[in-house]
């Protein structure tokens, strides 16, 4: 991440962000202690509870959590991104033509209808078109989601597949360790990413991370080893951005935090 923020909205932007887990429980426990969430149950009768994940004070919901059964075989607990667009069946027809994969098809539930796919260098995102497009920039409060990031290997490969597929247009910026990819709509950023960093294991595959707003990263990083997670490394700065860390819960998924820098 390269600058302050912006969220975009309405179609060609993230617009939920899901947490699957192997320990639902454990999951809300965590995540409560660290950000002071809620959660509104949802029945789904045999595919069980989904919970609607609540911030402190007013807003729209955070995202959702739901307990992995039988069906997610041995995938392990993470977070997972949406992005919306108009036509989800027109995007699905097009993503293997640009070298991806669909991984679920086009399905419909009660906010809309949603797919899961994979970009050619292995990242894993949903796309839906919800009931109603949003209409107006997300809620930038701490407990919130600020910002999403791609970290994925032959990261030129990725800009232009969601370039094609949703698009995003794309701008580069210089940083110390290499460059680093705005992603935009018509009406502001959508995210960034980045090729994958050389040091990071050849195990960890091309993927999106979310960052969560927080008002103070160092007793955030604390609550989260309270907590029973781990901070992965310790807060980092970006200039005129704000000081960031990458943590994961106790049941192993990763996912950012962020304290915005004062502008």
């Amino acid at each position: 991440m390269t600058e302050q923020p912006k969220p975009a909205f309405g179609p060609g932007s993230f617009m939920w962000h899901e947490h699957a887990t192997r320990d639902q429980k454990k999951s809300m426990d965590f995540y409560s202690k660290v950000f002071g969430w809620k959660y509104e149950e949802m029945d789904l009768g045999p595919n069980g509870k989904y919970q609607i994940i609540k911030a402190p004070g007013e807003g729209p919901g955070v995202g959702g959590m739901m307990e992995m059964k039988g069906e997610w075989g041995d995938m392990p607990s993470h977070w997972a991104y949406y992005i919306d667009v108009e036509d989800v069946d027109a995007a699905v027809a097009r993503v293997e033509g640009l070298g991806g994969k669909v991984m679920h098809p086009a399905t419909d539930i009660p906010p809309g209808r949603f797919a899961a796919i994979q970009d050619p260098t292995g990242a894993h995102v949903y796309i839906m078109k919800p009931t109603e497009h949003a209409k107006e920039v997300p809620c930038g409060e701490p407990g919130h989601f600020i910002w999403v990031e791609l970290m994925a290997r032959d990261f030129e490969k990725a800009r232009v597949f969601y370039s094609e597929l949703v698009g995003w247009k794309s701008e580069e910026m210089p940083m110390p360790e290499g460059k680093y990819t705005l992603f935009r709509n018509t009406n502001g950023n959508v995210g960034g990413g980045m090729e994958m960093p050389h040091d990071v294991p050849k195990e960890v595959p091309s993927n999106w991370v979310g960052y969560i707003h927080v008002a103070d990263i160092e007793k955030s990083c604390k609550d989260v080893e309270a907590a029973g997670g781990q901070v992965i490394f310790p807060p980092m700065e970006v200039p005129n951005v704000g000081r960031f860390s990458h943590i994961a819960d106790p049941n192993g998924a990763m996912v950012a935090i962020m304290q915005p820098a004062v502008m």
